[in-house]
């Protein structure tokens, strides 16, 4: 059995459903590959906060996402940052810039849900659920041959573009044969939600310690979202902490900025690397998201540097008109992406080592 699109969306997570919700007005035949099955959101939505610029959000909700969201967003109205040993700190506030807020915090689960909404109502959509990729083929009449599986076994789809949606481990970039340059920051992010006797106004705080960074975010449910690096030998026991050691931990870093945190939720942890491929793009296949670029997530850079992804293909293929696969699509595609995706990377990269060594 064979089944033909114009555009085969491998990956079904913040970038690749909102890539297929932008293609949506465009009257595309587009299928997306699902590993996650009817009704159970994929694994990237968990419980951590998202940062959205306010490019991001103006897309969002011109795509009609962010009306479908549970729980209203967190407004970041107020940045202050700071280093342990340092006198000077730095503090921002959006009306100074004539903007009513900086970014706004969504959490990844609540932004699934809104996602998953939203796809709900594209009838042309075809989605594959749950649906294993297994790798690509040859070019046959201007389709790319890609190889699935499901319950019943495997299969073959075709499609004139086939994206690369599919994270960090990405098997289309690996079928594609591409190499990665990849760092290990040797650390590892703990996530949580947490409560303070002080309920968010807006304000995000981010302290800079010798042991790693840690920062709360304004929730939309009088929460913050924490995040707190350490280093990776360090992980393990800190994992261990129970409750009370946990919330002093944290209260050792931040010190009193937000008030007395009383209570953490279940904590996360997430090593930290950087994985950049060495190519976005072949033979009418193009990598998208963490498959092209996985980057350190202090900055907040990471999703908001993927849509932009999804929305420059959008609106190539837009302006394309007929093939959607073509060579001079893909190469206006990584053209338009290079500069971006270079001062994206060495922006989060560069902020990464600078506030992981310990101040002279």
């Amino acid at each position: 059995m064979s089944e033909r699109h114009d555009v085969l969306i491998v990956g079904g997570g913040l970038v690749g459903a909102s890539l297929a919700i932008a293609l949506d007005r465009l009257g595309l035949d587009v299928g997306l590959l699902e590993a996650s099955p009817a009704g159970e959101l994929p694994t990237v939505f968990d419980q951590r906060n998202l940062s959205f610029a306010a490019a991001t959000v103006n897309a969002l909700t011109a795509l009609g996402v962010m009306q479908k969201l549970a729980m209203a967003p967190g407004p970041i109205r107020r940045i202050h940052v700071s280093r342990a040993g340092d006198f000077g700190r730095v503090q921002l506030d959006a009306a100074d810039y004539d903007r009513p807020w900086f970014g706004q915090v969504v959490v990844a689960r609540d932004f699934g849900q809104a996602l998953e909404a939203r796809l709900q109502e594209l009838p042309r959509l075809h989605r594959y659920r749950p649906m294993r990729f297994l790798g690509l083929g040859e070019v046959i009449d201007g389709h790319r041959q890609v190889r699935v599986a499901d319950e019943g076994g495997e299969r073959v789809l075709q499609a004139r573009l086939v994206v690369g949606a599919d994270g960090t481990a990405s098997g289309v970039r690996e079928a594609l044969g591409i190499e990665v340059d990849r760092h290990d920051f040797l650390q590892t992010l703990f996530v949580a939600r947490v409560r303070s006797q002080r309920a968010p106004d807006g304000s995000a705080w981010e302290r800079f310690t010798d042991t790693g960074p840690t920062a709360l975010l304004p929730r939309g449910d009088r929460h913050f979202g924490c995040v707190h690096g350490v280093a990776r030998d360090q992980a393990e026991a800190v994992m261990a902490l129970d409750d009370a050691a946990w919330l002093q931990r944290l209260q050792n870093a931040l010190g009193w900025r937000a008030g007395r945190l009383l209570e953490s939720g279940p904590r996360s942890a997430y090593p930290l690397i950087q994985v950049l491929a060495r190519a976005l793009a072949g033979q009418r296949t193009v990598l998208l998201g963490n498959a092209a670029q996985t980057i350190h997530p202090l900055g907040a850079q990471g999703f908001n540097l993927g849509l932009r992804d999804a929305l420059t293909l959008a609106e190539l293929l837009e302006d394309a008109g007929g093939d959607a696969g073509s060579d001079g699509l893909l190469q206006a595609y990584v053209a338009r992406r290079e500069e971006d995706r270079r001062q994206t990377v060495a922006f989060s990269g560069g902020l990464a080592r600078l506030t992981s060594n310990p101040a002279p």
